[in-house]
């Protein structure tokens, strides 16, 4: 067996780096363009909801967004090429999968913990689940454009993290709920259109 040199093997492993970089991402569009689409479309659902109702319990339908979203992403992946097992998919596994874990055991948190509070006179606690929403979503889709290499989805989702999350901290009520459906577009739905048009060529 050939030994190859140091320089050798480092340009080695960055073309395997870089060639699992571009069958993930080729292989990320529709998946990011679902999911932008549906925290679009819920977050206008929730808003108008909670606005006719005045109720911030329409909050839980994040929940049902996120099982259809695992349904749609089976249908989509069923027939999709294989994407070999690598550290960079690893690593987008991992970033998404702790994104969901943190984001869901957090929400489910602090809709347990305020009644509770509450019963033992220890009422008056607030927190802006919006803005956490907000800055988790965006540090995750910042994160995962570093790993990519995709500057387009790196900025974006870092950009429209800071700004939503201002708005969130100014706007009360169930208008800041607007604010995740704009980073799903900047974080999600626009760097999955861009993806997949870089797939199609």
């Amino acid at each position: 067996m050939e030994n190859l040199s140091t320089e050798q093997s480092l340009r080695i492993i960055r073309e395997t780096l870089d060639k699992s970089r571009r069958s993930i991402a080729r292989n990320s569009g529709r998946p990011l363009i679902s999911w932008g689409l549906l925290l679009i479309v819920f977050s206008v659902i929730i808003w108008q909801l909670w606005a006719r109702t005045g109720s911030p319990a329409w909050n839980f339908l994040w929940f049902a967004m996120s099982a259809i979203g695992f349904i749609v992403q089976y249908f989509l992946l069923k027939d999709k090429e294989k994407v070999p097992d690598s550290e960079v998919g690893r690593m987008l596994g991992k970033i998404w999968m702790w994104y969901g874990i943190i984001a869901t055991v957090f929400f489910a948190s602090i809709w347990l913990c305020v009644p509770i509070a509450g019963h033992f006179g220890l009422g008056g606690i607030q927190v802006n689940l919006t803005l956490v929403m907000v800055l988790l979503l965006g540090l995750a889709g910042a994160i995962s454009g570093a790993v990519l290499k995709i500057p387009s989805m790196e900025i974006l989702a870092a950009v429209a993290a800071i700004l939503c999350s201002m708005v969130a901290i100014l706007v009360d009520g169930p208008a800041q709920i607007l604010t995740i459906g704009i980073i799903g577009v900047c974080a999600l739905l626009i760097p999955g259109i861009i993806l997949q048009r870089k797939s199609a060529e």
